[in-house]
This record gives C-alpha cells, sequence and structure tokens, in this order.
C-alpha cells in the first residue's frame, strides 16, 4: 500500500460545485446553498454538419453540438446553448435555446429559406461565448442531369455530366455510378467531369448528380470492362477508409467465396450518431434496378435516439430494421450508483479537492500501521446522495492480511457467519488483492492500517429502491481517499450490503446472492480504488479516466481473478468471477451497431460496458498485459490514453479488433485481427451472439445510423463468376461529414 498523509477538511459542497448535474446537486442535503460555477467549457460539432437541402426544407438530421469541461472531457447536463444563424438565409425551427442532456448534447433543428447559398448555424454556451461550434449547411437547387457523354466508359475513363444546378466547386458535387462515387475533376453550374470509378464492373450504370442527399434523377451509362477486383485470400482484409468516400472495394465469386463487411464509424465523440448508405453493385445488376428515385432522407426527430442500421435493398422494399424499435432496458442500480460516484470524483480535483504531492508519495513518513482488532468499533459514513451520508456504526468480525471485515451494528441477526466471512477474506487475501496490484498496482493507504476495510451495512441495501430490477450490491468511493472532503471516511472503505432475508431495508435478499454476486463487484470496484490512487493521487490528474475504459478496466481485473481461479482448478470461482463480464459482452454482440463503445449515455448501459470491456481484453491480448498496467498509469484520457500507450490509431484499433471477434477461433486467423490468447467463442459460450445480416448479392442498399465508435457486420457471397462492389458514403450516399469517420473493413471468411 502507498501511504500519504493526511490533510486539512473541506465541505463535499464547495467541490462538486460546478462538476455534477443540476439535477443531484437539486437532491443534495445540503445545509448551506452550493454556489454552481461552471468550468470552462467546449463545443463540439458532434452531428449534422454538411448538410444540403432545398428552399423551404426542414433539414432531416438535427444539428448536434456537445458540450464538455476543456479540462476533464467530461460532457455538462443541464447547461443551455443559443442557436443562431450567422449567415445564409435559414431559421431555428423550434426553440432557440436548448439544455444539454446527459450526454452533453443539444440539439436543433433547422430550416432553409429561399435564397440559395451557404449557411452558416452557431451554438454557443450560454455565459461562455468563447465556447461555440460553427455548422456549414447548404440551400441549393435540386441538380439536373441532361446528358452523359460518352454513353459508354471504362473504369478509370472521364465523363462528362450536362445540366444546371450543379455546384462550381468541384468537392461539392457528388457522382454516383449506382451508388458507386467517382471523383470530380471539373466543375461547372452546368457541367461536370467525372473520373468512372475503377472498382465498377462490366455492364450497366445508373449516374445520378447529388449536392449532398439532393440528387438528380439518373441517367445509364454502359461501363466496360477494366475493373479492378480486390483479391483477397481467406483471413485477408482490405479497407476503404477515405474520408471522402471514394474508396470502393470489388468483390470477385467464385460461387463460394464469402466476405464479411463491416460498416463502421470510427468517430471518438460517443455522443453522437452518423447517417450512412452502404452500396452494393452487384455485376448482375440490371438498369431497371436501379431506376427509382432519389435516395430518400433519413428523417429523425429533434433529440431522438440513434437508430440502428436500417435496412434497404435496391427494389425499393424496406425488411427488417433490426434493433431499431428496441427500447432501452431499465437502469441496472449497481450501473446507475458506479457512474453516480465516479461523476462525483470527476472533476474534484480540479475543484481543488484531491491532494497535489508534487513528489513521491511513496517516499512520505507516516504513522506506524496498525490493524484493526477483532472487536473494534468504528463510525462510518455511507454514502446516499450528493452531500448526504448515512453515519453507521460497525465491529470488525474478521481482519485478514489484507482485508478488515466490518459489520454494522443494525445488519439482521440472521447475516453472515465467521465462516462466510473468513471466505470473503480468503477471497481478497489469496486471489482479488495479488491479482488486481499485480496487473494495476498498489491501493493507497491513507489510514495506515495496511488493509481495506470491508464494511457490510444495510445502508448499502436501502440504495436500491424497493422493486428495482438487480441491486446495489457493494462500491468504492474516491473521496474516502480524499480525507479533507466532507464524508469521507479517510481510507479504503469497499461498502456492501447484507444478508436481508425478510427485506426491513429494501427487497428481500439472501445470503447465497450475496455471496454469489458481491465477490466480483468487490474485484471490479478493488481495481477503481487502486486506479484512483495510481492517477490522481499518485500522478495528479485532474480528472479521473473516461468512464468506458475505466470500467473496461475494472472488468477486466475480474476477468484476471478468474483465471487465477481457473489456475488453481476451482471453475465455480472461475465462473464467479468471470459470468457478469461475459454476459455484457454477449448482449453487446447481439447488436454491436446499435451501441458505441465510447460511452456517452450517462451510466453507460450494459451493452456499452461489454463493448467496453471486450476492448480492452483485445488489448491486452495483443499487446500483453502490461498495456492495462500503463492505461492505468497516465494522467491523458479515453482515446488518447489507448492511441498513447499501444502506439497504434483509434480507427485501426477498431478495425483490427471488430475483425477479431468475427475471426477469432474460426480456422481463418490473420494477427492482428484475432485474440491471440483467448479461444472468444469457447469464451462466449453457444450460441455465439454475433449474427452479420445478410447481403443480396444482386446488389444492396442500407441506409440508417451509427453510433461514433460502432459497427455494423454484414455477410455477403458475390455471384459465382461476377463480383459484388461495395462502398460506404454519408446520408443519401452523398458526403461524409468530417466528423463521422465512417468506412468499410472486408474480411474473407471463406
Amino acid at each position: 500500500m502507498t501511504r500519504h498523509p493526511k490533510r486539512e477538511r473541506r465541505s463535499l459542497g464547495r467541490w462538486i460545485a460546478g462538476t455534477v448535474p443540476t439535477a443531484l446537486l437539486l437532491s443534495a442535503a445540503c445545509s448551506s446553498p452550493v454556489n454552481i460555477i461552471e468550468p470552462p467549457l467546449e463545443a463540439l460539432v458532434a452531428s449534422g454538419d454538411s448538410q444540403y437541402g432545398t428552399a423551404g426544407q426542414t433539414l432531416g438530421e438535427p444539428l448536434q453540438v456537445v458540450v464538455r469541461s476543456i479540462v476533464t472531457k467530461v460532457p455538462r447536463e443541464g447547461v443551455t446553448v443559443v442557436w443562431s444563424v450567422e449567415a445564409g438565409d435559414a431559421s431555428i425551427s423550434g426553440p432557440g435555446a436548448t439544455v444539454t442532456d446527459s450526454t452533453g448534447s443539444s440539439r436543433a433543428m433547422v430550416r432553409l429559406g429561399s435564397t440559395t447559398g451557404e449557411v452558416t448555424v452557431r451554438a454557443t454556451v450560454q455565459q461562455q461565448n468563447q465556447a461555440n461550434a460553427d455548422f456549414r449547411l447548404f440551400l441549393v437547387n435540386r441538380p439536373v442531369l441532361q446528358d452523359v457523354s460518352p454513353v459508354s466508359a471504362s473504369p478509370g475513363e472521364t465523363v462528362t455530366l450536362t445540366g444546371a444546378n450543379f455546384s462550381p466547386d468541384p468537392d461539392q458535387n457528388v457522382v454516383l455510378f449506382s451508388g458507386i462515387r467517382g471523383r470530380v475533376t471539373a466543375a461547372s453550374t452546368t457541367e461536370l467531369t467525372a473520373t468512372v470509378p475503377t472498382c465498377l464492373p462490366e455492364g450497366s450504370v445508373l449516374v445520378r448528380a447529388q449536392l449532398g442527399s439532393v440528387a438528380s434523377d439518373g441517367l445509364g451509362l454502359s461501363v466496360g470492362a477494366g475493373g479492378q477486383p480486390t483479391d483477397l485470400q481467406p483471413g485477408e482484409v482490405a479497407d476503404a477508409d477515405d474520408p471522402d468516400g471514394f474508396d470502393c472495394l470489388m468483390l470477385p465469386g467464385d460461387g463460394s467465396a464469402t466476405y464479411v463487411v463491416m460498416a463502421q464509424s470510427t468517430s471518438r465523440l460517443g455522443a453522437a450518431s452518423h447517417s450512412f448508405t452502404l452500396h452494393g453493385l452487384s455485376s448482375t445488376a440490371t438498369l431497371a434496378a436501379f431506376s427509382r428515385g432519389p435516395a430518400p432522407t433519413i428523417q429523425r426527430s429533434p433529440g431522438a435516439a440513434p437508430r440502428s442500421a436500417g435496412t434497404q435493398e435496391v427494389g425499393g422494399q424496406v425488411v427488417g430494421n433490426r434493433g431499431a424499435d428496441r427500447e432501452a432496458g431499465p437502469s441496472d442500480p449497481q450501473v446507475a450508483m458506479d457512474y453516480r460516484l465516479r461523476a462525483l470524483e470527476k472533476e474534484a480535483t480540479r475543484q481543488g479537492g484531491a491532494v497535489r504531492w508534487g513528489g513521491d508519495p511513496a517516499q512520505t513518513q507516516g504513522p506506524a500501521a496498525v490493524p484493526p482488532a477483532v472487536g473494534e468499533r468504528r463510525t462510518f459514513q455511507v454514502f446516499r446522495s450528493v452531500g448526504n451520508f448515512t453515519e453507521v456504526t460497525a465491529e470488525a468480525r474478521y481482519v485478514g492480511e489484507r482485508a478488515a471485515l466490518f459489520v454494522d451494528e443494525d445488519a439482521p441477526s440472521s447475516g453472515l457467519t465467521q465462516a462466510d466471512l473468513q471466505l470473503f477474506s480468503d477471497r481478497f487475501d489469496d486471489f482479488i488483492h495479488p491479482t488486481v496490484t499485480s496487473a494495476y498496482g498498489s491501493e493507497s493507504d491513507l489510514d495506515a492500517n495496511e488493509r481495506v476495510v470491508i464494511l457490510f451495512s444495510p445502508a448499502v441495501n436501502a440504495l436500491t429502491p424497493r422493486g428495482a430490477t438487480g441491486f446495489v450490491g457493494g462500491f468504492f468511493f474516491g473521496i474516502d481517499l480524499v480525507p479533507e472532503t466532507e464524508g469521507s471516511n479517510g481510507g479504503e472503505v469497499f461498502y456492501t450490503l447484507v444478508p436481508d432475508p425478510d427485506g426491513t431495508f429494501s427487497d428481500p435478499r439472501s445470503k447465497d446472492a450475496i455471496l454469489d454476486v458481491v465477490p466480483g463487484i468487490l474485484a471490479h470496484e478493488f481495481q477503481h480504488m487502486v486506479h484512483f490512487n495510481q492517477r490522481v493521487l499518485l500522478l495528479g490528474a485532474e480528472a479521473n479516466e473516461a468512464l468506458w475504459l475505466s470500467e473496461g478496466l475494472a472488468q477486466y481485473a475480474e476477468e484476471l481473478v478468474a483465471r487465477e481461479y481457473a489456475d488453481a482448478g476451482d471453475p465455480a470461482g472461475e465462473e464467479l468471477f468471470r459470468d457478469g463480464a461475459r454476459e455484457r459482452s454477449r448482449r453487446y454482440l447481439t447488436e454491436p451497431e446499435m451501441v458505441s463503445v465510447v460511452i456517452s449515455t450517462g451510466q453507460g448501459t450494459l451493452e456499452e460496458r461489454g463493448g467496453g470491456f471486450l476492448h480492452v481484453m483485445y488489448l491486452a491480448d495483443r499487446f500483453g498485459d502490461a498495456i492495462v498496467t500503463r492505461l492505468g498509469r497516465t494522467t491523458r484520457i479515453g482515446v488518447d490514453n489507448v492511441e498513447a500507450e499501444t502506439g497504434t490509431q483509434w480507427p485501426t484499433l477498431l478495425s483490427d479488433w471488430w475483425a477479431a471477434v468475427r475471426l477469432d477461433e474460426t480456422g481463418v486467423e490473420s494477427a492482428p485481427t484475432e485474440y491471440p490468447g483467448v479461444d472468444l467463442r469457447s469464451y462466449l459460450q453457444d450460441p455465439f451472439p454475433l449474427e452479420p445480416d445478410a447481403l443480396s448479392a444482386d446488389g444492396f442498399e442500407r441506409s440508417g445510423s451509427l453510433p461514433s465508435s460502432s459497427v455494423a457486420y454484414f455477410e455477403v457471397v458475390p455471384p459465382a463468376g461476377g463480383s459484388l462492389t461495395v462502398r460506404i458514403g454519408g446520408a443519401g450516399g452523398g458526403v461524409i461529414p468530417p466528423q463521422a469517420g465512417l468506412q468499410i473493413r472486408v474480411i474473407r471468411v471463406q
């Protein structure tokens, strides 16, 4: 344990000012008013940028801005954002001022006027005018396509489009050859010169000119031979990752060749979602298959939740939008408590609540260590809500080598026996403590007792509302390691509930349920305790780690303990620590297209946490377990931390990981697209939850939206002796907004 001296106590209300949502502050039972002081904020464009529309149109997507702390990158809830049209002919449709939600997001709809040209809309944080973000929008007349010359051309050759209402800026024009984008090399308002994409198959295509998703009618073009196929062997991958959406891949078919197509958003701003259109052009397609009207605009109401990857076949038939109508499940009380406590800790250091050491705390001399004695009585403050604690008195009932187990005097008499307490202590002493500290570093020892206190108290039972789905099983609270703060117990404490078979304090909880659930939570929360010491107390970080990565590291601690039990030949102990993370992982892989890995939706859903765990396990498997040690001993945050410690860019890491999830233990593996040391399919158990949607070999168009850092899996078998060309674009196949990070990866699996 690392020893730290104590400092003068300060009010909890003082350091939470401006650090937690207003709703939490209003619920605080404080004796004096809390002065809410917003820290310096920044506003970021999340989605809705670069839209095109026609006169009088209300744009199909809301403009979304994310407001967060400049220092901690924590999203700010309850902040007012003022929307204004700075240039161009448009108006805000709806309120001119909106309030950020739990993701820090604020949204506005825009109605275009009648005068064509560029429109600038600005989102400004109220009372912090320097925190603003500009959206570039375009009011245009619908392009008119009158002629394509010549009437036939080979891949790589140029064609001339004649018509009206084109943009004189080549980059603003989108020319699609049956959904595959060709580069415009010269432009005027009446003529475009475009290159026929080199990945087109021989046959007939429909040419359209678009400004964003505002499209002309189509004209036919005969494409000659010469398209360049992407030849892959089983296990090989190819990427189409051009940020403007020009890249495409021509996949040859031999009757059995099977490919997985991964449509990805590699954006790191977790609150956003990004409209996309995935095109598939088959060599067997006829011109008639593409003769429908302009691609429809994806419509969402302001503030609507992201939709899943939608489905629209070439013939216009709409089929199962898997998961699109899925409602969020009930909030898990344990997850909600974790989020609440991490949110309270996030900016405590910036407000002056945490110790800034300036030297090596390990060299600081404190009082000689005095372990608690069995029978010792002590008073604890147990968190109830912001600024509100329950004072309890507990007795040390068992003291092990690394843990001191205290039981609340108000606990029901039919509770844990001495044998039960010894089992808890042995699990911590023999497995949890050595495993977690070996991987992540040591915890602090502020109270100089060389023990972590495990407090069993019915005050924890009372944190779960009666009738709730799930329950709060236990937690660690970082203010205990900031001894000058109100409510701090000045030492390392893990709080957990007691058996309550009669339901005196909340719903009934049996002893067996506690013995099954709490050990895994203890491993998880002990990692948080160690991480707080390593990151905040020792390095003086100005904020905790991003929630998604912090939770991924803590869940991986559970997995490491499970592996120790497996090595010890104890399968029951192994399951005790593995079952939770495995179930969350299965939930993630059921619908990964619905889930952002970089948690942004408040406390983070079980699916989001499952994705974070699988990602951290992949990092450890690929880069070695030392990566989790390094990730926990920096002051960097989130994606920046992962990129720095792996030396790999985020889009590449995501693509490699998502490919590994699909390929691992299929017999079609190629590093780094595999889990080198984990049989993922055996780990997750049958049936394997990932089921890619099948794409038509006759061509397809899939439209929808992807949350940031998410993936949609598809599978296709190109026609025998023919090919299938795939490409991803923005809404309607148009321009990809720079914030979206849309790309595809193709894997040949057979």
